[in-house]
This record gives structure tokens, C-alpha cells and sequence, in this order.
């Protein structure tokens, strides 16, 4: 067997339970099956799905076409993708392609529950109860600041916002039935590093979140001294196929940023970052 074949079979299959966007795992499962066989091309892809047209394929991939019920089995077929990995995909195509937040939510409890390996179990749909109220996240990264204290009386002199001993005990409650924090005979510790979801899911709490944090921001402009803050902002034209490129180093960036991230125990104060991207014109 040639050095050439051999490094040709070695390539790994994209695996659909690592992916949260249907369209970005159809490029790469293309893009994998034309390094691996020199006989594939979409019109081949399209025949074996048994699509009338490879134009579909091309369509759904740039974004600009979304899949049919009756598209999606034949697309499935095409794929080779049977059990769970076929009930993922399927799913996960409707979840991308859902107009509002009712059917979203449905399609996301679907994804969760297919398969413990999926990329959606990065965070249990429960745990979204957390974006409800912003001071959930501020409690529970309080926890590994220095000097940290179990007493609530701790967080309400550390905090500028300003919440009951009620507030705070409930949260701390909270966050325990969540699994996301757990009693010590210290205090607390956390038991994940970060809480993040996936840059393509979109959930009505976590918008609900970034709107509450941008009240805070605008709170701060007036709060907080010049010297403690950062906010500033740009406005410049681009070209739209540029667009895409701009979100995902805004998405590495946001990474990149956790790397200031102080170990636990030694961090002196929370911080919040946020970062908006929008257009001001119609194209």
C-alpha cells in the first residue's frame, strides 16, 4: 500500500455528535470524503442521497437554502449516518432552522437527549435556569476569589450590585442542585472550570443574559471610574462575505481573552466583558 492511500484512509470521519451546526458539519463531511475518494463530488454525493439535483446539496451548505422534511432523510441516506448519529442530524438540522424560540426549545431537548456524547451536553438544558438572573454567574465565580467566604454577608460587601441575604442564599442553592458548585467543609468550590455554550446555539435565556449584562455595562459608565473600565466601540464598513470571517475571530478572541483567567483562590476581582457585533445598514 502506497504511503499516499495509506494517509488517505487514516483520515478521520467528521463526527456529527461534535457539531452544533448542520450546515458547517455537511462542508466538512464533503471536504473529508473528496480527500478520501478520488470518485466522490457532490453530484456523486447527491445521486447516492438520492436528491434529483446536487444544486441542494450546494445551496444548503453556502446557507442559503434550508433542508425539507423529505430532503433531510434522503440527505441522512447520503451520509451513511444511521441510529443515533441519523436521529442527531435531523434534529439538529431543525434546530438550526427554527423561526422562533418554542420550536427551538423543542428540537434542543431532542439534541440533549439523543446521545450523552453530543456537543450539547457541553451544558444540561437545565442549567440554562442560571441565565435567568445574571448574579447566578457573579456567585458562583466568587467563589474562587481570594479570601473567599461561605457567608452571605461576604458576597454582599464584595458585590457592587446590590442583593439580599435571601437572594444570595437561594442562588447559592441554586447553583448546588445544578451540580454546578458543591458544599465543602470550607465553604464552596466550583465543579467545572467555565460555563459556556456553543457559539452557533442561540437560547432565548442566554439573550436574555447578554441583555441584562448590557444594562450592567451601561451602569458602569456612570459607577465606575474611568480608570476601572473599558468600553469603547467601532463602527467601519466591511464587505458582507467578510461578515463571517469577523464573528469567528471575534469567537477566538473571546478565547483568547480567558487566558487572563486568574486560578482559583487567586483572583481579586470579577470581571465582565462584552462584546457586540451588529449591523447599523440594510444590505
Amino acid at each position: 500500500m502506497s504511503k499516499k492511500k495509506k494517509n488517505k484512509e487514516s483520515l478521520p470521519e467528521p463526527d456529527v455528535l461534535h457539531y452544533t451546526n448542520y450546515r458547517v458539519y455537511l462542508k466538512d463531511f464533503y471536504n473529508w470524503r473528496k480527500k478520501t475518494s478520488s470518485v466522490f463530488s457532490l453530484r456523486y454525493f447527491a445521486e447516492k442521497a438520492g436528491l434529483s439535483s446536487h444544486a441542494h446539496l450546494k445551496l444548503a451548505m453556502d446557507g442559503t437554502r434550508n433542508v425539507t422534511k423529505s430532503t433531510v432523510t434522503k440527505i441522512i441516506v447520503g451520509l451513511g449516518l444511521t441510529g443515533k448519529k441519523a436521529e442527531y442530524f435531523e434534529n439538529l438540522v431543525f434546530f438550526n432552522q427554527a423561526k422562533d424560540s418554542v420550536e427551538k426549545q423543542i428540537y434542543y431537548e431532542n439534541l440533549v437527549k439523543c446521545t450523552p456524547r453530543s456537543r450539547f451536553r457541553k451544558l444540561e438544558d437545565t442549567q440554562f435556569r442560571i441565565f435567568r438572573e445574571w448574579h447566578h454567574i457573579l456567585i458562583r465565580e466568587m467563589i474562587a476569589l481570594e479570601g473567599f467566604s461561605a457567608a452571605p454577608e461576604w458576597f454582599m460587601r464584595r458585590m457592587r450590585t446590590k442583593l439580599s441575604r435571601a437572594d444570595i442564599q437561594d442562588s447559592l442553592k441554586l447553583l448546588q442542585e445544578l451540580g454546578l458548585i458543591t458544599r465543602t467543609p470550607n465553604g464552596y468550590k466550583q465543579n467545572d472550570t467555565n460555563i459556556t455554550t456553543d457559539d452557533e446555539v442561540q437560547y432565548d435565556l442566554v439573550r436574555d443574559f447578554h441583555e441584562q449584562m448590557l444594562k450592567q455595562a451601561s451602569l458602569a459608565m456612570g459607577e465606575v471610574s474611568a480608570e476601572e473600565r473599558d468600553i469603547s466601540s467601532l463602527i467601519f464598513p466591511i464587505k458582507a462575505k467578510e461578515f463571517p470571517n469577523l464573528k469567528k475571530h471575534l469567537q477566538l478572541m473571546r478565547k483568547e481573552i480567558l487566558d487572563f483567567s486568574a486560578d482559583e483562590g487567586e483572583g481579586d476581582d470579577i470581571v465582565q466583558v462584552n462584546i457586540q457585533l451588529f449591523p447599523l445598514t440594510r444590505n
